[in-house]
């Protein structure tokens, strides 16, 4: 990894978050919590090769293609980030922190694609 560090000038790299959430029920269902079980991008934080992180609001906040894992109608969704650096030292993304926990009738699954040296 270090042999390509130091011949790289710039990365990137992409992470999909997919998700399967049931649709939301009516009142006339029963008692259902009415919490939120929506991934929410803000809580989530990548770690990088160099132990850095990637979180929003910072200066290195990953780029979201795509966030739809907060729809409920039971069908697959996906949230996709692009780490995209000019520091080839920060990548690959090493951990993902702060993805909820699965909750009831839901699921969740994780795709990392490779690392593009430039």
């Amino acid at each position: 990894m270090k042999f390509l560090h130091l011949l790289s000038a710039e990365g990137s790299q992409t992470i999909s978050l997919h998700c399967l959430r049931d649709p939301p029920t009516s009142d006339t269902d029963g008692p259902r919590t009415t919490q939120a079980t929506h991934t929410d991008n803000r809580q989530l934080r990548f770690r990088s090769w160099n132990k850095q992180m990637f979180e929003k609001d910072t200066l290195l906040e990953p780029l979201v293609l795509q966030d739809e894992c907060q729809i409920h109608d039971g069908n697959w969704h996906q949230s996709r980030f692009l780490f995209h650096t000019q520091d080839s030292r920060q990548l690959p993304i090493v951990d993902i922190l702060g993805i909820p926990s699965s909750q009831f009738n839901s699921q969740q699954r994780i795709e990392i694609s490779p690392v593009c040296f430039l």
